[in-house]
């Protein structure tokens, strides 16, 4: 199979190797020309380009079986509403309409984020994909479900969207050391709720949800993170600042996340559950 892997960052790194090692003919895109050197190491073949480039997007695109959207916003750039207006919509939304409209008919697997409920499906037992979404109109989760309805509403029958948790592993710093540079760089304030579950991610279990996508041309929505219920982000990250001494977090909120468990139960249908994701040894920081 001729894959594409759309953004050869954390995810698109780790995906594109375990295709390539399974036999695939891979290829990743990157904006950066000076990590293509590293990437050619592990990947078949290194594209420059952006996702918003439709021309280049095409030409990529053509002749490949499947196409794997794994290009997502920097965390240093999603502080602040104005930073994340500026970045969502190329990275998120202009790299989706790319896609659809290079021609051709590739399967589709893209990577979304489980911060498009919101606190919209707070008052049900859990939440699934069924689950009603935010009316919020940060960019985050705006940018997040319109490109959703550019996959599904125009792509349905040959895409499947993964809603993820915060992804983790690989050289991301570790949940200690995002905690101390909120209280280093931004002065103990993040956009983020307090009362919100710490739901995660492994990116090894990213790569493997997204070769089961492939192998199985799974489609629609699927809710993609641990099965297990972690402690919200204040337990966790205010337990943390107190055993290095620090004050805890002011959370502001302007990015709401599910306060109630979320269901993985649609996936877990199709023969996948994550299995590397819930980092028990950190989270019993919480209490």
């Amino acid at each position: 199979m001729k894959v594409l892997v759309i953004g050869a960052g954390l995810v698109g790194t780790e995906v594109g190797t375990r295709l390539r090692g399974l036999g695939h003919e891979v290829a990743g895109t990157t904006t950066t020309p000076g990590k293509v050197e590293a990437l050619r190491e592990r990947l078949d073949e290194v594209l420059v380009l952006r996702g918003s480039d439709r021309e280049a997007v095409a030409a990529a695109i053509a002749g490949r079986d499947a196409v794997v959207i794994a290009a997502g916003p920097s965390a240093q750039k999603a502080m602040t509403p104005e930073d994340r207006a500026a970045s969502y919509r190329e990275i998120l939304v202009d790299t989706a309409e790319s896609v659809v409209a290079a021609g051709g008919a590739p399967y589709l697997v893209a990577l979304s984020s489980l911060s498009v409920y919101g606190d919209a499906a707070d008052h049900l037992d859990e939440v699934t994909e069924d689950s009603p979404v935010t009316s919020s109109t940060d960019p985050s989760p705006t940018m997040f479900l319109a490109m959703e309805r550019v996959y599904l509403d125009e792509a349905g029958d040959r895409s499947c969207v993964f809603r993820c948790g915060d992804i983790f592993g690989a050289d991301d710093p570790p949940i200690e050391a995002k905690v101390g540079m909120a209280h280093q760089y931004l002065g103990g304030s993040v956009p983020f709720s307090g009362e919100a579950l710490f739901y995660r991610l492994a990116v090894e279990d990213a790569a493997d949800a997204i070769v089961h996508a492939l192998e199985t041309r799974i489609t629609g929505l699927h809710n993609l993170t641990h099965a297990e219920v972690p402690p919200t982000n204040a337990a966790l990250f205010d337990a943390i600042s107190a055993a290095v001494g620090q004050p805890a977090l002011t959370y502001r909120d302007e990015i709401a996340s599910p306060k109630r468990p979320i269901s993985v139960a649609r996936l877990a249908g199709t023969g996948f559950v994550a299995q590397r994701s819930y980092d028990a040894a950190t989270l019993s920081a919480a209490g």
